[in-house]
């Protein structure tokens, strides 16, 4: 019985680095998808810019990069941002509530 406590105690130890390196390689993956997507939109937005003759910061381009600064600070990969920061939605508020779920299931 001892045994198990002191598995318990080491994990419980081990949880919070165990957790940001989850956190972490989650939020890579996302921020990788994110980029392919952005890349693909970006060079569509930029030839319909070139075709419609579009400039200034009403133009698709533009806007592609409002939301590529947008998703930046939701997936805030390198926790750069404070929760105040990150805008109503984010990957850390979403993996949070996951968590709290799995944790009042637990119990």
């Amino acid at each position: 019985m001892e045994n198990h406590s002191a598995t318990g105690e080491t994990m419980d130890r081990r949880w919070p680095q165990l957790r940001k390196f989850l956190v972490f390689q989650i939020k890579l993956y996302i921020d990788v998808f994110r980029d392919i997507f952005l890349s693909f939109l970006s060079f569509g937005a930029f030839i319909i810019d070139l075709i419609q003759m579009n400039t200034g910061a009403d133009s698709y381009f533009e806007q592609v990069l409002k939301f590529g600064y947008g998703t930046e600070r939701a997936i805030n990969l390198f926790n750069q941002y404070g929760a105040e920061d990150q805008g109503p939605q984010s990957v850390d508020k979403v993996l949070r509530k996951m968590e709290d779920k799995i944790r009042s299931r637990k119990k």
